[in-house]
């Protein structure tokens, strides 16, 4: 593959700009720290981690801490993403910055992925427009991707397995392997792509050889894994948590109230669950942002440069990368809940995607030289117009009102109400808190552990607390056993608590605290404090 000076220059400048785009998430933290200021809106304050960012934060400093995932504390993926962030805290420390940081190294090395992919697939223009469209696209904050969730781990490991697999040779596929494998540990829908590659494998006698290396690669990775957790003594509970609950949330949760069916859901995404309102431009709501409405024009382009991909069949790769896309598609769609980022994974396919049929439409010559060019310049204006976006919906944003993207001010009055319970919290020795809610950010800010392995409510938690399903009602009764051992000092109730729960605070003696309005739906909801300590709580500033 030719590597023109121009294109290893195109490479580290979208790299840079990466960084910076990125960077306007805290800009205002590194502008009161440091001194500097390089972003046009910076803003007061940065923006606060959202749920899912801050129960993987605590969890990463529970267990830099000393405790063990699945024994110690219970969420319904694999280890891979809960171990990045573990090793992030044990060499950052447990802050908001850490957590923003986390991505960057692996987003940067994903666009390095994608221009080498680019430039085999495609040729040098490819590799540049590949990395700068990814780039500019994987920062929208209407995909949440200007913070660092699983996906963001998960395209690296997926587009370097691709990468590896596109080079061949017998290492390249026994690495492919061990990458795939390593993206699987993240969340287990990575898992798809493994049926593109068999496929692939299998498909030409001369690769079949290549299958089994694949595998092994695979397997070493899970074994790995699988060992480590078997050591901790957490296999088991592993198990029940990855396979079994992680399996049961994507069949048995139920739907959010008037949403409509799941295929007009993975182009339209989440709708309000109060009346089925869908967001601009299917419709108005203050619920969630459409997934697309900052990178519409990419997905667009890329729909059209699908045909470059497949028809480039004397290009060794392409067709791979048509189908590799295809697939992390369908992992949008596995299970079935359509948050926004989940619609991170197929970005670096639509970016290769633009990218290659940018490259072939300059190349193209003769009679098809005019319809080369417009292709070309349908490409490059889908790249400048999700910058376009990218620069009216981000930088011109304060960095704390960007969570008007990922669930509006409720993350900013969080941050605001864990830091204050993590200071009133010292008039009591060693206290706890339990958060019955997705409010994991209490736990993050106020720096206060739980006395539960249960983290925050997902779906299918929430919809079954007062049932009987067979996986949610173990979870319960372990709740209520350890809240009896040890009553924690703090309960903050975001959703309504369950009948056992309510029961628990009532018979107790908690007080609700003047700190949280209750936001409605039920008289049990807010922060509750136990009784011996409440005046002094309330009193402390």
């Amino acid at each position: 593959m030719s590597r023109p000076a121009w294109s290893m220059i195109g490479l580290l400048l979208s790299m840079g700009l990466c960084v910076w785009l990125r960077c306007h998430t805290f800009a205002p933290t590194l502008r009161d720290r440091h001194g500097v200021d390089l972003w046009p809106t910076a803003g007061a304050r940065s923006e606060p981690l959202d749920c899912d960012e801050a129960a993987y934060g605590y969890i990463g400093r529970r267990l830099a801490g000393g405790a063990v995932m699945y024994r110690d504390l219970t969420e319904n993926k694999p280890p891979g993403g809960y171990w990045t962030y573990a090793a992030a805290v044990a060499l950052g420390g447990p802050g908001e910055t850490t957590v923003r940081v986390l991505a960057i190294p692996f987003v940067l090395a994903t666009i390095a992925a994608i221009w080498a992919l680019g430039g085999r697939l495609g040729g040098p223009v490819a590799a540049v427009s590949a990395a700068f469209a990814f780039a500019v696209a994987s920062t929208d904050p209407s995909l949440f991707g200007n913070g660092s969730d699983f996906e963001h781990f998960m395209n690296f490991y997926s587009i370097l397995s691709l990468y590896f697999v596109v080079r061949g040779g017998r290492w390249s596929i026994v690495a492919a392997g061990a990458c795939l494998g390593a993206s699987s540990l993240v969340k287990q829908v990575a898992g798809f792509h493994t049926l593109i590659y068999a496929t692939y494998f299998l498909s030409a006698r001369s690769r079949r050889v290549d299958f089994a290396r694949f595998a092994l690669g695979l397997g070493l990775i899970w074994a790995a894994a699988i060992s480590a957790l078997a050591i901790q003594g957490a296999l088991g509970a592993a198990y029940e948590d990855a396979i079994r609950y992680g399996a049961a949330l994507a069949t048995d949760a139920p739907a959010a109230p008037n949403a409509p069916r799941s295929l007009i859901r993975l182009v339209v995404g989440n709708s309000d669950p109060r009346d089925g309102s869908l967001p601009w431009p299917f419709g108005s709501t203050d619920y969630v942002r459409w997934w697309g409405a900052g990178t519409w024009p990419l997905w667009l382009a890329s729909l059209l440069g699908v045909p470059s991909l497949v028809a480039g069949g004397g290009v060794r790769g392409r067709r791979l990368a048509a189908a590799w896309l295809a697939s992390s598609w369908a992992q949008v769609a596995a299970p079935g809940l359509y948050w926004q980022h989940y619609y991170l994974l197929p970005l670096p396919g639509a970016a290769l995607a633009v990218g290659v049929a940018l490259g072939a439409g300059i190349e193209m010559r003769g009679h098809s030289k005019v319809a080369g060019l417009l292709m070309s310049a349908v490409m490059t204006a889908s790249i400048v117009g999700t910058s376009a976006l990218l620069v009216r919906d981000y930088l011109r944003v304060p960095a704390a009102r960007l969570t008007i993207y990922n669930g509006g001010p409720q993350w900013n009055a969080q941050r605001d109400l864990g830091k204050i319970i993590g200071r009133r919290a010292r008039i009591w020795k060693n206290p706890r808190l339990f958060v019955w809610g997705w409010q994991s950010s209490l736990y993050f800010y106020s720096g206060l552990d739980g006395v539960t392995p249960q983290v925050f409510n997902d779906p299918l938690l929430k919809a079954f607390a007062a049932g009987d399903h067979r996986l949610v009602r173990p979870r319960i009764e372990r709740t209520m056993a350890d809240l009896r051992a040890r009553p924690p000092e703090l309960i903050f109730c975001g959703d309504e608590p369950f009948p056992a729960l309510a029961e628990y605070l009532r018979s107790r003696g908690y007080k609700n605290s003047t700190l949280s309005s209750r936001p409605g739906g039920g008289d049990l909801r807010g922060l509750w404090v136990e009784k011996s300590r409440f005046d002094a709580f309330e009193a402390s500033r």
